[in-house]
């Protein structure tokens, strides 16, 4: 074979690797470009979502803020023939309506911010009412909704004890002091042991058991000193 020809096998085989190689530098180019973009746009939601949900939590927790602050507010003073200086922040006439005011307040928080957790703070308040005003059923509805719901919210023990309180003052005094029992005897029960223990106290109160309501009462004292029901469980117990 000639030289020149020999020469120009090598330069058109250098054209077409080079053009070749051009080609698939452009294919990646678009390849990489495509998954560049992908992922700054899945970037950009992700930081849309956090930044939504956290801005929604932020309003939400401001709402409950108002409300809490609503129930917290002092009475107006009645008048009278020796009228007393009205309380500083003083708002409303009655008990009555500060709750209705606080109420409505919550239900709205709810409406606007379900799924937050100032939400499911504010069904905990709306079950307090609820169980207030005599309605056992949505008290219980909302309470068994936060426990199934939320088995580790820092408040589950908050609405686990409520919910034992409606349980044994509307008519399940027996059935609940069994159901402690049990819960005490385990090694990690759904209650710290002390406040089982006020519990079943309470429930063998209701049940007219004076006997085993004292017994309860007495191993809080005695096993629990340092609890918060120490001090009226003394009490309750009377002299020895």
């Amino acid at each position: 074979m000639r030289p020149e020809h020999r020469r120009e096998l090598r330069h058109d085989k250098f054209v077409d690797e080079m053009g070749s190689l051009s080609t698939r530098a452009r294919e990646n180019q678009r390849f990489l470009l495509t998954v560049t973009v992908a992922v700054v746009a899945v970037a950009l939601l992700a930081y849309g979502i956090y930044y939504y949900r956290n801005s929604r939590e932020q309003r939400a927790q401001e709402a409950l803020a108002i409300a809490i602050e609503t129930i917290d507010t002092p009475l107006l003073t009645p008048p009278g023939p020796q009228q007393q200086p009205s309380v500083p922040g003083a708002k409303y006439k009655t008990e009555a309506e500060r709750s209705a005011a606080a109420e409505k307040q919550f239900k709205d928080l709810e409406s606007k911010y379900g799924g937050t957790d100032a939400a499911d703070v504010a069904n905990l308040y709306l079950a307090r009412m609820d169980a207030g005003r005599g309605d056992v059923t949505g008290a219980r509805k909302l309470l068994n909704a936060f426990i199934a719901e939320h088995p580790k919210h820092v408040l589950v023990g908050s609405a686990r004890f409520s919910l034992y309180q409606l349980r044994i003052e509307n008519g399940e005094a027996a059935q609940v002091a069994n159901e402690l029992q049990a819960e005490v005897n385990k090694t990690d029960p759904v209650l710290p042991a002390d406040s089982l223990l006020v519990l079943m106290a309470h429930a063998y109160e209701v049940q007219g058991n004076a006997q085993k309501s004292k017994e309860a009462y007495r191993r809080i004292t005695t096993e629990f000193p340092d609890s918060p029901y120490a001090l009226e469980a003394q009490r309750r117990m009377g002299p020895a």
